[in-house]
């Protein structure tokens, strides 16, 4: 194995990775990722969506640079979560990245990364490309696929879904925007889905570059996720 892959590939050696990932954009899944990493306390997030970089923005990290130490790349710490972004090596510069660098530059950012936690969450771009095929080489992830009950939607993220299962992964489905609650009344405005359903709470835009400080429904029900559909403690 190449050194910078084995590089890698040992920093996530012994940690629990999961992958949140979806076959179409704009679907929530920067949101729900900094939302999992924030109930599981002993979590790095590591922003591989190297086109969009949302997760620092969402912390409101912008133009924000990452520490370099003995250890590596020091992540950004916001409460109990540490987060390792592109952004914060080349700041507010926008990036186009040749296909065949995309792998390398993903490889280097978690090679020489300080990751200390026991979780490990990426946030993946959009898309069944490199990002996929990069975490596959170097560790046995759980993937989180995010989706909406959009009938397109559903469709476009079939195939990344048969993709996975075919690969021999049990992944884990999240509805974003599922259903309304309204004073105890269930409204799906989109009708029935399959998978774990979040509600729709307009008032989470409010937190942009503040989601730490969210604390309303759809967090909750991360919480719900995590404890019933993961299997993990959130204080773990």
């Amino acid at each position: 194995m190449e050194p910078l892959r084995q590089l890698a590939k040992d920093k996530l050696s012994g940690k629990k990775v999961y992958a949140v990932m979806s076959a179409k954009g704009g679907v929530g899944k920067s949101v729900i990722s900094s939302l999992l990493s924030l109930v599981m306390k002993d979590s790095t997030l590591i922003d591989l969506d190297i086109h969009t970089m949302a997760i620092p923005k969402l912390f409101g990290l912008d133009g924000k640079l990452h520490e370099v130490t003995k250890n590596g790349i020091e992540p950004f710490e916001v409460e109990t979560t540490k987060i390792v972004s592109l952004s914060g090596i080349v700041k507010d510069n926008y990036v186009i990245l040749p296909g065949g660098n995309q792998s390398s530059i993903m490889e280097s950012l978690i090679a020489y990364s300080h990751i200390s936690t026991k979780n490990v969450i990426f946030d993946l771009p959009p898309g069944l490309g490199d990002e996929v095929l990069v975490l596959e080489r170097i560790s046995d992830f759980t993937p989180i696929v995010v989706t909406t009950p959009s009938k397109i939607t559903k469709k476009v993220v079939d195939y990344i879904i048969k993709y996975l299962k075919d690969r021999g992964k049990d992944p884990k489905i999240i509805v974003n925007l599922a259903y309304m609650d309204c004073d105890g009344k269930i409204v799906k405005p989109f009708g029935e889905y399959e998978g774990f359903g979040l509600p729709i709470d307009p008032t989470i835009e409010d937190y942009m570059g503040r989601i730490q400080h969210y604390e309303g429904i759809v967090k909750r029900k991360i919480e719900e996720f995590v404890r019933n559909e993961l299997k993990v403690n959130e204080g773990n």
